[in-house]
C-alpha cells in the first residue's frame, strides 16, 4: 500500500446527479468524519453532460477529499465504476448509487460485516425494497443469472464493500462490456452480504428502463454465463442417446415383421443415424466453444491473496503487469 493510501474510498458512478450529489457528499463527508477514518470520495461522470460536472466541480473544489473523473461519453455504470477502481487509494473500496437509495451512514454496517466474516466483498441487500413491483420483480428474475454464476445464495446489489485489493485487480479489466459483480467472483471467493436500510427519495426515478434491464439480462447470459452453451452439449448427448435406442427399435421392429413398408426401416435408422452423430457433434463443439469464451473473457488464471515474503509478491505482480501487455497487444 503506498504511503498516500487513505482508509476508504467511495466511488460513486454518477449520471443525473445533479441534485443529490451535494447532499450525498456531505452524509459521506459527515458518515467518515465520525469513524475517524481518512477517505477519498471519487465521482465518476459518465453523463457527458456539463450541468452535472459542473456540480462535481464545484463539490471537489469546496473539500479536497472529494475526486471528480470525467469520462468522454457514456459507457455505463459498471465501466464507470471500475474507471473510479483505477483512481483509488482506499483499504477499502465502497461504491454506491448516486440517488441516495443506499445510505451512507449504513458503510459502518458493512464493514462490521467485512470483520466478521473475514470478507472480500460485503454487498448491502435492502431489509425492505422499494420502488415499483415490476421493477422489483425484473431485478429478481436477472438476479438469478449473477447468483448461478458467482455462486451466491443472495440477490446482489450496488451498494458494496471490496477490499482494496480486489478493487486493483478489477481494475486490470479492459473488457468494454463488464459487469463487475462477475468479475469479483472470479477474483475471490470471499463474498458475503449483510441487510442494510434501503431509501426511496421523493422523485426518484431509476435510469434503468425495461429495455435496459433486459438489455444487462442478454449481456449477462451470453457475455457471462456458460450454461447455454452446456445446454446444446448435454441435450445433443441426450438426443443422441434416444436417436441410438430408436434406430435398434426400427430394426427389432423390421426384424419381427412389424414393418413391412419396404424401405422404410433402413429410411428411419439412416435419419436417426445421422441425426445422432450431428447432434453429438454440436454437443462436442459447444465444449469447445465454452472453453473459447471463458479465455476471450480474460478470466484471472489465479490471483495471489498473501505471501510469506512481500519482496517475491511486489516482484511477482511487477513482472506480471508487462507479461500482460504483451498478451493483450497480442490479441489485437
Amino acid at each position: 500500500m503506498s504511503p498516500s493510501a487513505v482508509d476508504i474510498s467511495v466511488v460513486v458512478p454518477c449520471f443525473r446527479g445533479e441534485t443529490s450529489l451535494p447532499e450525498l457528499c456531505s452524509r459521506l463527508i459527515r458518515t467518515l468524519e465520525a469513524r475517524q477514518a481518512s477517505f477519498e470520495v471519487i465521482l465518476v461522470d459518465d453523463s457527458a453532460r456539463p450541468t452535472l460536472w459542473a456540480v462535481i466541480e464545484g463539490l471537489a473544489q469546496s473539500d479536497a477529499r472529494i475526486v471528480g473523473v470525467r469520462l468522454m461519453r457514456n459507457f455505463g455504470q459498471h465501466n464507470a465504476t471500475v474507471c473510479g477502481f483505477r483512481h483509488a487509494r482506499g483499504r477499502w473500496v465502497v461504491t454506491l448509487d448516486e440517488d441516495l437509495q443506499n445510505p451512507p451512514e449504513e458503510i459502518g454496517t458493512l464493514l462490521a460485516r467485512a470483520e466478521e466474516a473475514d470478507a472480500d466483498v460485503v454487498y448491502g441487500l435492502p431489509r425492505v425494497r422499494q420502488g415499483p413491483g415490476w421493477r422489483s420483480l425484473a431485478s429478481r428474475l436477472i438476479m438469478v443469472i449473477p447468483r448461478k454464476v458467482m455462486r451466491v445464495g443472495f440477490d446482489i446489489s450496488a451498494f458494496r464493500l471490496i477490499s482494496g485489493r480486489v478493487a486493483a485487480e478489477v481494475s486490470r479489466s479492459e473488457r468494454h462490456d463488464i459487469i463487475l459483480d462477475i468479475y469479483l467472483s472470479w477474483v475471490t471467493d470471499r463474498i458475503t452480504a449483510t441487510e442494510v436500510r434501503h431509501d426511496h427519495p421523493d422523485g426518484l426515478r431509476s435510469s434503468y428502463t425495461l429495455s435496459r434491464l433486459m438489455t444487462v439480462f442478454f449481456n449477462l447470459l451470453f457475455n457471462y454465463a456458460t450454461f447455454p452453451l452446456r445446454l446444446a452439449s448435454i441435450g445433443g448427448f441426450f438426443l443422441s442417446v434416444l436417436s441410438a435406442i430408436a434406430g435398434v427399435f426400427v430394426l427389432y421392429s423390421r426384424i419381427t415383421g412389424h414393418i413391412t413398408v419396404p424401405g422404410w426401416a433402413s429410411l428411419a435408422v439412416a435419419v436417426l443415424f445421422s441425426s445422432g452423430v450431428t447432434l453429438l457433434g454440436v454437443g462436442i463443439l459447444s465444449e469447445y466453444v465454452a472453453r473459447i469464451f471463458l479465455q476471450i473473457n480474460q478470466k484471472p488464471q489465479s490471483v495471489v491473496r498473501q505471501s510469506t515474503s512481500a519482496s517475491r509478491l511486489a516482484s511477482a505482480e511487477t513482472l506480471t503487469e508487462p507479461a500482460r501487455q504483451e498478451s493483450l497487444h497480442g490479441h489485437r
